[in-house]
């Protein structure tokens, strides 16, 4: 068995190669967590395993963080080659995931902890901070440093908006924990509110941009087909997103401008999560159909599989917050259902039919199999070998890392 990055002539490489698409691993961990900690049928122990994740990833947010910002330092010459790549998509995983840190954070630290309300307050404003990078920042960078077309789009062109509606979410959250300090809660809010009206007003002209797309040139190739899911991604966090908008209203603000303002707000906006809901159900029906019908194909296994666990969960965390709020056993019922077989999805189901391993793997086990390597790379003393910087055309060198006979697209992500 060849080792793992066997294609690389020194450790360092395992530095320069390294990409923003591996934040997506914290996307899927993250919400697995969450899933788990907040499981619409509680059983013994849920708590303690949804910990573990979130754990496991805080430890992976902290070592992906350190190795890309070392990155930037060691190879400043990949800054302005990334932004020209269609990598630069892949820098929005970065708030995303560690928005599933401060969501976890507030699900289960704040209410026994007090310093914890602190701790998420802290996060929330990073997470904010590159969000606003990443809606304005990558997007022009498509707009003047890339080419694109209609005919190669593909549901990535939605990654540099979505943090928005996660983070927008997020501080709805949030700001519920932060009723008894006044200000804050309202600051937050309103901030959230803002955030999370502008991620879905710039998601919904590109889904619709994506669907013609669809329609005139056929669904995306095998080696991108992964990227249909990404639609049901701010659909669904929008649904859990408005709720929270909802119940914040109703928390917070009540009846101090209007008599029943507040239960008012919360009406429309489960009114409005429904039609979020249903829209992003069509589009996971079509993703399945369309994975089903190109899988009869070479479907090769790269890091964007991890990506797509995320708009899964979102959308199943915003099933269980439909039931909640409307006191739905059927939606309920759904939500157990796609919990269940999300995660059975993610971390029991061998990739043997979609991916060429020398054996079956789990995805999970695949990921977190390369991290280990990664970290056993980047603890080795190097040597003393002189490596040649890295020009514009030949940062994204190596197509892809060969590990236990999978084939990782680390070096960059195909979206073309």
């Amino acid at each position: 068995m060849k080792p793992p990055f066997h294609e690389l002539p020194h450790p360092r490489e395992v530095i320069r190669h390294f990409t923003p698409s591996w934040f997506a691993v914290n996307m899927g961990t993250g919400i697995t967590g969450i899933l788990i900690a907040n499981f619409p049928f509680p059983f013994r122990g849920m708590v303690i395993i949804g910990t573990i994740f979130y754990l496991a990833n805080v430890c992976m947010f902290s070592l992906f963080s350190i190795v890309f910002i070392v990155r930037l330092f060691m190879f400043p010459e990949v800054i302005p080659a990334m932004l020209r790549h269609h990598q630069s998509l892949m820098l929005s995983t970065i708030p995303m995931g560690l928005t599933t840190i401060t969501n976890y954070t507030v699900l289960v630290l704040v209410p026994s902890h007090s310093w914890a309300i602190e701790l998420a307050y802290v996060l929330w404003w990073i997470e904010f901070s590159l969000t606003i990078l990443s809606i304005l920042g990558i997007p022009f960078c498509m707009m003047i440093y890339q080419e694109h077309s209609i005919d190669i789009m593909n549901g990535s062109w939605l990654l540099p908006l979505v943090p928005a509606v996660v983070t927008g979410a997020s501080g709805c959250y949030l700001s519920r924990f932060l009723e008894a300090e006044g200000h804050r809660a309202i600051m937050i809010l309103t901030i959230s509110a803002i955030t999370l009206g502008c991620g879905l007003s710039l998601a919904f002209p590109v889904i619709g941009i994506y669907f013609y797309r669809l329609v005139a040139y056929n669904v995306p190739g095998e080696d991108v087909i992964i990227t249909t899911f990404l639609p049901v991604g701010p659909l669904g966090q929008g649904t859990y997103g408005i709720i929270e908008l909802g119940r914040a209203c109703q928390k917070i603000i009540g009846d101090t401008y209007a008599p029943g303002f507040g239960d008012s707000a919360f009406t429309v906006c489960i009114i409005i999560a429904f039609f979020l809901w249903g829209y992003g159900l069509w589009y996971l029906c079509f993703a399945v159909i369309s994975l089903s019908v190109r899988s009869k194909s070479h479907v090769p296994f790269n890091m964007g599989w991890w990506g797509l666990t995320f708009p899964l969960g979102v959308y199943t965390a915003g099933t269980l917050n439909i039931a909640v709020a409307t006191h739905s056993r059927f939606f309920r019922g759904l939500a157990h259902f796609s919990s269940v077989s999300w995660f059975w999805y993610g971390c029991m189901s061998p990739q043997e039919p979609y991916v060429e391993p020398t054996r079956g793997e789990s995805l999970m086990h695949l990921v977190f199999m390369n991290i280990v390597f990664m970290v056993r790379f980047l603890i080795t003393k190097c040597e003393n070998v002189i490596v040649p910087p890295a020009k514009m055309h030949n940062v994204c060198k190596y197509p892809g890392i060969h590990v236990n006979g999978c084939r990782f697209v680390t070096s960059y992500i195909h979206v073309a």
